[in-house]
């Protein structure tokens, strides 16, 4: 048997700001057999809303949008090609998705945000969209949900990529990406396996023979990838 790896302490946190608030309910909630809890905290005169969605070198990663005021839960609902969110105080309506808000009076200072960050993952360009879609789908033959793909402007162009393990352990996390010329123009990328021609961006997830990742856009650059 390999020798047992020893357990990694938390070394300090990542918080990552989001495009909007629409891109935290996507993150949450968009094809998640559970959504994923929302962390709210106090930051002077605005509300931090954030969640966890990765572990990289002993670093939680938190993605996270700022707003005036919070609430118990985050609504979401994508019907056609209407994506709404919104913070609600009760859960209530079939129709959405409900991801629950949990108050935070204090954090860890451990989990305070790092300004300088010495490891990180290392960028692996792939040739297109259909390549980065087929590895971010490939877990859904083992029917867990989809890989995120996040994206962000570089320069002149825009950055999408998703975070892939090549085996069990974090140290191992790579970000794989591709480069478009113009920022993704809806939501959710669709992908047809007999026909890799279609993929493309969509604002709908319902179309039959094809299946989808969520699309999350940054505020900025992500501050743990390195090209």
């Amino acid at each position: 048997m390999p020798p047992k790896k020893e357990q990694r302490r938390i070394i300090g946190g990542c918080f990552v700001r989001l495009g909007g608030l629409l891109d935290l309910g996507r993150l949450a909630c968009a094809l998640e057999r559970a959504q994923l809890p929302i962390f709210m905290s106090k930051h002077g005169d605005k509300v931090r809303l954030s969640v966890q969605n990765d572990l990289f070198m002993g670093v939680p990663i938190f993605y996270y949008f700022e707003t005036d005021v919070g609430g118990e839960f985050l609504a979401y609902k994508n019907a056609g090609e209407t994506e709404e969110v919104h913070l609600t105080e009760s859960a209530t309506t079939p129709s959405y998705i409900y991801s629950p808000v949990i108050h935070v009076l204090k954090l860890p200072s451990i989990l305070e945000h790092k300004k300088e960050f010495h490891q990180k993952f290392l960028a692996a360009q792939v040739a297109d969209l259909p390549s980065l879609v087929k590895l971010a789908t490939y877990k859904m033959l083992y029917e867990e949900p989809p890989l995120p793909v996040y994206c962000f402007k570089n320069g002149t162009s825009w950055i999408v990529g998703s975070f892939a393990r090549l085996d069990d352990y974090e140290e191992a996390s790579l970000f794989f990406y591709t480069r478009i010329k113009e920022e993704p123009s809806a939501g959710f990328i669709k992908y047809s396996p007999s026909n890799l021609a279609e993929t493309g961006f969509s604002k709908r997830t319902d179309e039959h023979g094809h299946y989808y990742v969520k699309v999350i856009k940054l505020a900025e650059k992500h501050p743990l990838v390195e090209f």
